[in-house]
């Protein structure tokens, strides 16, 4: 019975491998980047890529303050909207 327990505890756990598009091929994770958000440019740091899109870790300034707060300090932005540093 325990077997069957643990097996139904990690039914639907899966790593679904997203293929960026062939924009997001050079913004790879750890990739340090600008972006603009809210009129105001940010840096950050790609965490994570999806498809037409990156996960950015924005690194927190004395200005971004309330960005950091609403965000958690994350943003998805478009590749197209990334430069890279």
């Amino acid at each position: 019975m325990k077997g069957r327990f643990y097996e139904m505890a990690t039914f639907g756990k899966f790593d679904t491998h997203v293929v960026p598009s062939e924009l997001g091929e050079k913004f790879t994770i750890d990739t340090h980047v600008t972006f603009t958000v809210h009129g105001k440019p940010q840096t950050g740091t790609i965490s994570k890529q999806l498809k037409n899109s990156a996960v950015v870790e924005i690194d927190e300034t004395a200005e971004n303050a309330n960005l950091m707060t609403q965000s958690k300090g994350v943003v998805i932005i478009n590749y197209k909207q990334l430069q890279k540093i």
